[in-house]
């Protein structure tokens, strides 16, 4: 089953033809109004700075559908590393719009968004001290890329019936991907395979948070216990989430260097860097400072710094590589090849785990110190003063929002300088990173 962001009830009457929506004059209004953000929610200004990580899940717990993540293409002639990010509909937006034919939905400042926007929550200090357990592991029947540890724990879980769908990302023979809700144990394998490209898999969710309320999407209100499967900011605000909604029952967290649009992979990267037709792609990874794409005929390669420019705008200001608020998180570094690094994080994680078969687990441990070496690379690539960015978001009218202090509370201190050698006498400082 495809998974649908956009729900409403005008929406099923505007897909049979009985309305015309002007939803579209709508969206082509989106970012061309330019107004204040004052008395707006707080993820306008993610927005406005492209600190937006386009997880969606604004977009999923809004009861307006006010907040947007636009699924189409997305404009690279100017900027290579443009994406689609949040953008709020404003009352602005449906100024001339025939309010019997579309659904007007602009945003009611609920400030619903704020509490489960990864950005506003801030990155952890130390995104290995919540670790519970560390090993790697492979798939006994399932072939992956890396293991297919993810697809094995989704299989055993939906034919236990401990989970009642899945949510992840499927892609098409020219890398095309959508999201998908799965019920079937054995479609889950469509999913395998690391893509490196986009989408606002929490956004999915909105039909299911609706479905209670929404009288054409009462059939979805028997999925009950849902699993996620996303990128580092997706399990943070899938966590985030939870809080508001209790249906999530299991967050799989994807270890993330960066992630790219689809339309610059597969217009620019895969093309002109590599010279290599998708459609005879048939594996791409990231794997010893490479960006590698294989065919049946040849592999080719390409140092990471050539298409990292090319990551996502909001990528850029990502602190976190190991989906530090996921219940369990998997990557293929640390680990050996064909095999995944599998980090349990919560008693969630550790209970749900435990209840799956045909995992194979090796004794040999996990090179932890090259996963943090890696991650401390993020940061350092990534680097902004997003502590500063939470204390000036969060002062900001803070008696307005209750949670306000809250926030600014949970703010982490600065980490110590690490050491530093003496300077040579006259030497000149260093020319700051461009």
């Amino acid at each position: 089953m495809e998974a649908k962001s956009d729900s409403g009830i005008v929406a099923p009457l505007i897909e049979k033809g009985i309305l015309k929506s002007d939803q579209d004059k709508v969206l082509s209004r989106l970012g061309s109004m330019h107004a204040p953000n004052v008395g707006l929610p707080k993820i306008a200004d993610v927005g406005e700075y492209n600190y937006c990580c386009s997880c969606g899940t604004c977009e999923a717990i809004c009861p307006m559908n006010a907040p947007v993540v636009r699924k189409g293409p997305v404009d690279i002639s100017k900027e290579k590393n443009n994406y689609n990010k949040m953008e709020l509909k404003t009352e602005a937006l449906f100024r001339d719009v025939d309010p019997f034919r579309t659904e007007v939905n602009p945003c009611v400042n609920c400030y619903a968004c704020e509490r489960v926007c990864p950005i506003l929550d801030g990155f952890p200090v130390d995104e290995f001290d919540n670790i519970r357990v560390m090993k790697a592991g492979k798939s006994k029947t399932l072939q992956g890329q890396d293991g297919a540890v993810v697809s094995q724990i989704l299989k055993s879980l939906l034919e236990k019936g401990e989970i009642d769908c899945a949510i992840g990302i499927v892609r098409n023979e020219k890398w095309e991907t959508k999201v998908v809700v799965f019920t079937n144990p054995e479609d889950v394998t469509s999913a395998r395979g690391t893509k490196y490209t986009y989408q606002p898999v929490v956004a999915s969710m909105r039909d299911l948070h609706r479905a209670y309320v929404d009288v054409y999407n009462q059939a979805l209100i028997k999925y009950k216990k849902i699993a996620l499967v996303g990128v580092p900011c997706q399990a943070h605000g899938s966590h985030l989430f939870r809080e508001n909604f209790n249906r999530i029952e299991l967050i799989i967290g994807l270890i993330c260097m960066e992630s790219f649009s689809e339309d610059i992979m597969l217009t620019e990267m895969v093309p002109k860097i590599m010279g290599v037709d998708i459609r005879d792609v048939k594996k791409m990874n990231f794997h010893k400072g490479n960006f590698i794409v294989e065919t049946n005929k040849e592999v080719k390669e390409v140092p990471i710094k050539v298409v990292a420019p090319l990551a996502r705008k909001g990528c850029h200001y990502c602190q976190d590589y190991t989906s530090y608020f996921a219940d369990i998180s998997v990557g293929s570094v640390g680990s050996d090849e064909g095999w995944s690094t599998v980090f349990v994080r919560t008693e969630i994680g550790e209970k749900y785990l435990n209840k799956v078969n045909d995992i194979e687990w090796t004794d040999k441990p996990i090179n932890k110190e090259m996963v943090k070496k890696l991650a401390d690379m993020k940061h350092k690539h990534n680097i902004w003063d997003w502590r500063a960015f939470m204390k000036e978001i969060w002062g900001r009218d803070m008696p307005i929002r209750p949670w306000g202090k809250e926030k600014l509370t949970n703010i982490p201190p600065l980490p110590p300088p690490p050491p530093s050698a003496e300077k040579p006498a006259g030497s000149k400082p260093a020319k700051p990173a461009e």
